[in-house]
């Protein structure tokens, strides 16, 4: 048995008919019935791979997708998470670089895909995997607490993705600083609407370690999302902004409530004040914000429902802060030479704990002396309370999604009508961000933008298209001839707010 399997089977002895997932369509899985298709998965995926095998997912949220979290690391497998967002082209090279065994998914997704060995959650196969009887044993291979278990992709800082690697240990501790820093009621209902292939599917697991209910979107629409929280009296949920912006909306065009709901939480982008009060006045719930990434497994530190009412209350600062750590972590502040800096001095911030991840696929580590450095910029108070800063990386975090300013740049240079090109983060109280290329058209040609970003549609995931496209002259270079993307920045907020 598992690490992370252990959440599961603990539940089911103790209360076995507690709903340990519900469907968007209403359909309810018991936490024995839960633990008896995990059993029955794991040993399927074991006869027909081996241990250490990567084993891919390319679907919506679905409980099929929720075994899958349990079942492929029970058997010694690697649960590989493709983004179903992605482009089929941008999926290939992920699958490429993993090799998996198996794909399971939805059909919509699999029959995208490369020729490879593919079941479909719809298949006769899959309702065979899932219905196997339960066995006086498991046969498949006993991992280990240090075997990787999940492999999910950054957003690529650098234009490609990395995979990160993390193991059964890593995980778990992930959901237990989340469940100590953020209070998690048990035996409660929680919503998750974000996509399960991010690292904040870990949610789904820090409720089932205090036996709450989890409720899973297949994809967020507020209305949906509404009705789901009135059905099942949810209690808890986990929103990017954009998502709450969408719902106030909702509930202010249709004049309803959510009455059980009683707390929200988020980390994806930095919550905007007056969204924060409007939403406190509008569902009267605490909010809790956490700091972290795909390499630390989850939060790392976390701003509590105090926090946001003084934030609200006319003391903004507070809500700059991403909160203090939980005891399982050390949060630092580094100089460029990897020096400590004390309180009040701003570097990268670096990060030490169990959760953080075990490395790079295939082999690189992604520690320095026991340290991940986020490639983020902050600095610690005197009570050691973080405060983010800035992005060493240029990464657009816009509705909840994070795109790689290089990765758009690379589609843009490949445009005929494009000589040089640069991809900033603008603000935008919708989105949070928005993703603005700025760009220096081929000496004689004039480019529409909608065909620029037509042109990265095209090639890319949609999310990861400009929202705003500028022409310029030049773009300003630093002293060794590269891009100024300060100065791109200031270029492009100037003109959108002119």
């Amino acid at each position: 048995m598992s690490l992370l399997h252990q959440l599961i089977s603990s539940v089911a002895a103790a209360a076995p008919h507690r709903p340990a997932i519900i469907a968007d369509d209403g359909s309810t899985i018991g936490y024995a019935e839960f633990d008896h298709q995990i059993r029955a998965v794991a040993r399927w995926i074991a006869s027909r791979t081996e241990p250490g095998d990567r084993v891919a997912v390319i679907a919506d949220n679905s409980p099929a997708y929720a075994v899958l979290y349990y079942a492929v690391p029970l058997g010694g497998r690697v649960l590989t998470l493709i983004n179903q967002r992605l482009s089929p082209a941008e999926q290939a090279a992920q699958l490429e670089t993993t090799r998996p065994a198996l794909i399971l998914g939805d059909t919509v997704y699999l029959d995208a895909l490369p020729q490879i060995d593919s079941v479909a959650f719809s298949s006769p196969a899959w309702r065979d995997a899932v219905s196997i009887a339960a066995a006086a044993s498991d046969d498949h291979a006993e991992a280990q607490p240090d075997d990787p278990a999940w492999l999910l992709f950054t957003s690529g800082s650098t234009g490609v993705p990395k995979g990160v690697v993390h193991s059964h240990r890593s995980i778990l501790a992930a959901v237990h600083g989340t469940v100590e820093g953020r209070s998690v009621t048990p035996a409660g209902v929680y919503l998750l609407p974000f996509p399960m292939c991010h690292i904040a599917g870990y949610n789904m697991l820090v409720q089932h370690a205090v036996g709450a209910t989890v409720v899973l979107m297949s994809r967020f629409r507020p209305e949906s999302f509404a009705a789901l929280v009135r059905t099942h009296g949810v209690r808890s949920c986990s929103l990017a902004p954009t998502m709450l912006h969408a719902l106030l909306a909702h509930l202010e065009s249709t004049g309803t409530t959510l009455p059980t709901l009683e707390a929200v939480a988020y980390g994806s982008a930095a919550m905007p004040l007056d969204l924060l009060r409007r939403a406190i006045e509008a569902l009267g719930v605490e909010f809790h914000q956490g700091y972290g990434m795909t390499e630390t497994g989850g939060n790392v530190t976390f701003l509590g429902p105090d926090d946001h009412r003084a934030g609200a209350a006319g003391h903004p600062e507070v809500l700059v802060s991403a909160g203090h750590p939980h005891s399982g972590v050390e949060i630092g502040i580094v100089d460029a030479d990897g020096a400590p800096l004390p309180p009040g001095g701003i570097g990268e911030i670096v990060v030490r704990g169990a959760q953080v991840a075990r490395g790079y696929w295939p082999d690189r580590p992604s520690t320095v002396d026991g340290w991940l450095h986020t490639g983020d910029i902050g600095r610690l108070d005197h009570t050691g309370r973080l405060f983010v800063v800035d992005r060493l990386k240029d990464i657009i975090v816009t509705g909840g999604e994070n795109v790689s300013s290089r990765e758009v740049e690379d589609v843009l240079s490949g445009h005929p009508d494009v000589d040089m090109v640069a991809v900033v983060g603008v603000p935008d109280d919708y989105w949070g961000e928005a993703v603005c290329a700025v760009v220096v058209p081929v000496p004689g040609r004039n480019p529409r933008p909608d065909d620029l970003i037509d042109h990265v549609r095209s090639a890319i995931a949609a999310f990861k298209r400009p929202r705003e496209v500028l022409f310029v002259d030049e773009l300003p270079l630093t002293g060794n001839g590269k891009i100024a993307k300060d100065r791109v920045r200031d270029i492009a907020r100037t003109a959108l707010t002119a």
